[in-house]
C-alpha cells in the first residue's frame, strides 16, 4: 500500500515519511489511551525506567506508537511492519524511529510545556522594607 500522494496536511500533526508510507501522525487523547492499552503500560514508561532514567523501547513497541499516532486512512498493522522492513532498508535505524517517536511526543506536549518566563518590570518587593515592619 501506498500513500505518498493525495496527503492532506492535518491540523496539530506531524508528517513522517516511513517507508513507502507518508503518515500523519498526531497524539490525542484516543491515540494515547488505544496505544496504552496494546502496550498494557504507560507512554512514559515505554522511556523511563523504574529509576527513572532513560531506555530505548522494544522496536515493536515503537511501531505501536507509530501505528496508533497515524492519522493517515486505510493502513494497518501490515502496512506499518511493511513499512518498517523497507525503512531499514533504505538504510535507517531504530534510533531514528526511536527520535521520531521522541519528537512526536514532544510536539503533543507530552513531556510537558516548556515554561517561558516573563517580565513585566513589576516586582513584589518595590516598596522599601522598614525594618521594624518584618514583625
Amino acid at each position: 500500500m501506498t500513500t505518498k500522494n493525495n496527503v492532506v496536511k492535518m491540523p496539530n500533526s506531524k508528517q513522517v515519511e516511513f517507508g513507502d508510507l507518508n503518515l500523519q501522525l498526531r497524539l490525542d487523547g484516543k491515540s494515547i489511551l488505544n496505544i496504552e492499552k496494546r502496550l498494557d503500560e504507560s507512554l512514559m514508561g515505554l522511556f523511563i525506567n523504574g529509576n527513572g532514567g532513560m531506555r530505548l523501547p522494544a522496536t515493536n513497541k515503537l511501531l505501536i506508537v507509530l501505528q496508533g499516532a497515524n492519522q493517515t486512512s486505510n493502513v494497518g498493522d501490515i502496512d506499518i511492519v511493511r513499512a518498517f522492513d523497507k525503512y531499514i532498508d533504505e538504510g535507517h535505524t531504530t534510533l531514528e524511529l526511536f527520535t521520531t517517536i521522541q519528537e512526536l511526543l514532544e510536539d503533543s506536549g507530552f513531556f510537558g510545556k516548556e515554561k517561558t518566563e516573563e517580565t513585566s518590570g513589576v516586582s513584589l518587593d518595590n516598596d522599601p522594607i522598614q525594618e521594624d515592619s518584618l514583625l
